[in-house]
C-alpha cells in the first residue's frame, strides 16, 4: 500500500497589483486598508434573516419591485434585475429623467428592505444612448 501524504496548500495574499488566484487568500490587508476606516466591524453587525412563508416559495409576482409586500424585510439573499431603460419602447412610459430616476430609487429601497443582512443586488445596466462616453448617473 502506498502511503498518502496530506499536504496544505499555501494561501493567496493581496499584492500590489492583483493575486495570481484566490486559493486560501488572506485579504486582511484590503480590509485593514483606509477604505474601511470608520465603518463599524462586520463581526458586529448583527444578522438579521427571516424566512419566506412556504406557500410563496417558487412563485412569480407580476408587478412592479417597487412594493414587494409579499415578501417579508430581510429574507432575500440575492436580487439580479434588469430594470426598464426608459427607451420610449412600447412597454414605457416615456419618463422625463427625474420620474425614472423616482422609480429606480423606490425599487431599490424596496429592494434594501427584503435583502437580509449581508444580501447582494446585482444591476445590469446598459449604455443604450448615442453617445457611449456619457455619463452614469447615480443617486
Amino acid at each position: 500500500m502506498g502511503t498518502r501524504i496530506n499536504t496544505v496548500k499555501n494561501g493567496t495574499i493581496t499584492s500590489s497589483f492583483g493575486s495570481p488566484g484566490r486559493i486560501n487568500h488572506d485579504s486582511s490587508q484590503f480590509y485593514n486598508s483606509r477604505l474601511y476606516e470608520g465603518l463599524q466591524n462586520d463581526s458586529k453587525i448583527k444578522h438579521i434573516e427571516n424566512n419566506i412563508p412556504k406557500d410563496l416559495l417558487n412563485k412569480h409576482f407580476c408587478h412592479s419591485s417597487k412594493q414587494m409586500k409579499e415578501l417579508p424585510d430581510n429574507s432575500v439573499h440575492l436580487m439580479i434585475t434588469s430594470p426598464p431603460y426608459n427607451v420610449t419602447k412600447e412597454y414605457d412610459d416615456n419618463l422625463n429623467l427625474e420620474e425614472y430616476l423616482n422609480i429606480l430609487k423606490n425599487v431599490w429601497k424596496e429592494t434594501y428592505r427584503v435583502l437580509s443582512t449581508g444580501g447582494r443586488a446585482s444591476i445590469n445596466i446598459a449604455n443604450l444612448g448615442k453617445n457611449h462616453m456619457s455619463r452614469f448617473i447615480v443617486t
